[in-house]
């Protein structure tokens, strides 16, 4: 007997855990090269069969993020990018970035939406395609690094329009975005290829099987995907984010000695900030969890872990990221909740972006001596 690493699960997804299973060498037919991650080995012709369904908390909890992240981010997409005129070209950054992590958490939760696992797969090129695509969680993984990388660009974006607001006026434009845009989709295909490397069909009893690395190079990839999933997003969010703060820091002394204009400046300060840096905070809070224990156990230090009902919880709140933003979109911003209105009007009267520039977006309007934010 020999103890082999799983991809799949009853309950999991096979792409943010790996389970513990034993199998014979003669049932796998591969000598140790391969492990096991679907059912038992189907005897006779082999065709395509798939196991029943278990209907457990956690596939349950699964299905309401999918429908409520599916619901979401449509709703984000057709207001970013069926609502809003076109003719904004160099003030429409934002809505293009924060339309394309839409898009990214709109495909991932389509792909959380619970469905049976295969039980047998015939040998040909699609049962491999699908081994390595589809039960391999290739394609879940790109959308999940694109959701990431598009919330940096975000901050990247948020970092230049307001530290750099000329150069950003000057030479950002929705040609450069969509460049951007396009880079970090096929930057996100690059990142996660090697689970097209790790997961092939076993011919012999048409399964889809993991092959598993040495412990040295499973400890490199685990560092790997531990900084490129979270550590360097995060870094870079913190430092633009932090360079935001002190830039409106510095603006709003300069105008201090201006009752309302100072006031204007802290208003901006808060806009800016608020839903940027919850955006970055929810971020930290669904990823950390699950990609620090999963980092610890690439190191060998708990084994246990993955077997564990602090994982399911842990996974759960991982995945739970690709449907909040809509709903902190909803909360914590006016332009968006006026243009979700517009949507259902069937009306097209606010031709501005939502997510524009700071320049225009905190405007202010001076009115019998008071503060307005547009």
């Amino acid at each position: 007997m020999t103890t082999t690493i799983s991809g799949m699960s009853a309950d999991l997804p096979s792409h943010l855990i790996v389970t513990e299973m034993e199998t014979t060498d003669s049932e796998l037919g591969t000598e140790n090269q391969y492990d096991d991650f679907s059912s038992e080995a189907v005897q006779g012709q082999i065709t395509w069969s798939w196991e029943g369904m278990t209907w457990s908390w956690y596939v349950m909890c699964e299905l309401v993020i999918a429908i409520v992240g599916i619901t979401g981010n449509a709703l984000v997409i057709a207001v970013v990018f069926g609502h809003r005129s076109k003719s904004h070209a160099k003030s429409r950054s934002m809505d293009i970035l924060v339309g394309n992590l839409a898009i990214a958490d709109f495909f991932t939760s389509i792909l959380l939406i619970p469905h049976p696992r295969v039980k047998s797969i015939p040998n040909s090129w699609v049962g491999a395609l699908f081994c390595k695509v589809v039960e391999g969680e290739y394609l879940m993984w790109i959308t999940i690094s694109t959701s990431i990388y598009s919330l940096v660009a975000v901050s990247i974006d948020r970092f230049f329009a307001v530290v750099y607001p000329i150069t950003f006026k000057r030479f950002v434009n929705r040609r450069l975005v969509n460049v951007i845009v396009c880079l970090i989709w096929a930057g996100s295909c690059v990142l996660m290829v090697r689970i097209l490397l790790t997961n092939t069909t076993n011919v012999i009893v048409g399964k889809c099987v993991y092959q598993r690395p040495p412990q040295n190079e499973q400890i490199i990839y685990g560092t790997y995907i531990f900084v490129v999933i979270l550590v360097l997003p995060t870094v870079l969010m913190l430092v633009t984010q932090t360079a935001i703060v002190r830039s409106l820091r510095r603006e709003a002394a300069r105008f201090a000695t201006n009752e309302s204009t100072a006031s204007f400046h802290e208003i901006a300060r808060f806009r800016v900030l608020t839903l940027t840096l919850t955006v970055v905070l929810i971020y930290v809070i669904c990823w950390a969890p699950d990609q620090i224990a999963f980092f610890v156990f690439n190191l060998g230090l708990a084994p246990s872990f993955l077997r564990s009902p602090f994982a399911r919880v842990v996974i759960a709140l991982a995945i739970c990221n690709s449907c909040v933003n809509p709903i902190l979109y909803t909360l914590r911003h006016p332009k968006f909740r006026e243009a979700v209105k517009d949507v259902f009007r069937n009306t097209n009267k606010r031709n501005t972006p939502i997510f524009e520039d700071v320049e225009s977006q905190y405007k202010p309007k001076k009115s019998n001596h008071r503060i307005e934010i547009a």
